[in-house]
């Protein structure tokens, strides 16, 4: 008999940001345009302000942690627990975190609607494009529609694209919202930040109905196939939060869309 799928083997990348910061990657090539998709993000920026040393910021779906580097530069002092499943990016999220010297857990699981494990199909090309849910399909149009609205021609893109969602599938640990609420003594995320390709609704259903009182803010990417987008914006909405919702510029063409929810602003 064999055993369960095994994380596949990885190298880590050191990589140096604009601004001479180093951080480690599993991809020797796209870390530079992920970072500044982060910095380019307005809805991310919207959701930190305001917020004060010592609130408490959830980052679901953490990749290599460049989401947390990013709120910790605009407020220092956020305690940020950082989420990821894929073992390659979290052994990088791990090192990442200590060097930001921030106050930021990294904790190697996914998040989803209840407690347990799940099947990740992990992209070794495209790491954070790894989905519980995966759809290469979805995922050439949105990666396709990126590079050509970052000027790269679309046969180049083609060409570009043609391996990049080769993944391999491994089990993971899942844990909830509430879960680690209670696991790390949380008594209000101030910010639920979400970013799970596709993965989104089952966060949110892991909140617990209980738990909605103690979340402030959502910033979430959502992926909009079968009324997803819809369906959360009501969620929220009836839940008491204010959403707004928008599109960064090299999304367009996409389902890709981000969201803001708070009760605060």
């Amino acid at each position: 008999m064999t055993g369960p799928a095994a994380a596949p083997a990885y190298e880590t990348y050191e990589i140096t940001l604009p601004g001479g910061r180093k951080v480690l990657s599993p991809e020797a090539n796209q870390g530079v345009a992920l970072w500044q998709d982060v910095m380019d993000n307005d809805i991310y920026a919207q959701a930190v302000a305001g917020l004060s040393a010592g609130d408490v910021v959830f980052d679901v779906g953490a990749n290599i942690g460049f989401a947390a580097y990013f709120f910790t530069d605009l407020v220092p002092g956020l305690r940020v627990y950082s989420f990821e499943p894929a073992e390659a990016c979290y052994a990088c999220l791990k090192v990442n975190a200590a060097r930001q010297q921030a106050d930021i857990t990294a904790i190697q699981a996914a998040v989803g609607s209840k407690p347990g494990t799940a099947e990740l199909t992990y992209y070794p090309k495209s790491p954070a494009q790894s989905s519980l849910y995966p759809d290469s399909d979805e995922d050439r149009r949105n990666s396709t529609a990126y590079l050509v609205n970052s000027g790269i021609r679309a046969d180049v893109a083609d060409a570009f694209l043609a391996t990049m969602h080769q993944g391999h599938s491994y089990p993971v640990e899942v844990t909830t919202v509430a879960a680690a609420v209670d696991e790390y003594g949380v008594d209000e995320i101030a910010l639920l930040k979400i970013d799970v390709e596709r993965a989104e609704q089952d966060v949110l259903d892991g909140i617990g109905e209980a738990g909605w009182s103690r979340v402030r803010r959502v910033a979430a990417e959502i992926h909009d196939t079968d009324g997803r987008l819809d369906s959360i914006t009501r969620q929220l909405s009836e839940g008491g939060f204010k959403v707004e919702v928008g599109q960064e510029r090299l999304l367009a063409g996409t389902n890709v869309r981000m969201l803001l929810a708070a009760r605060d602003r």
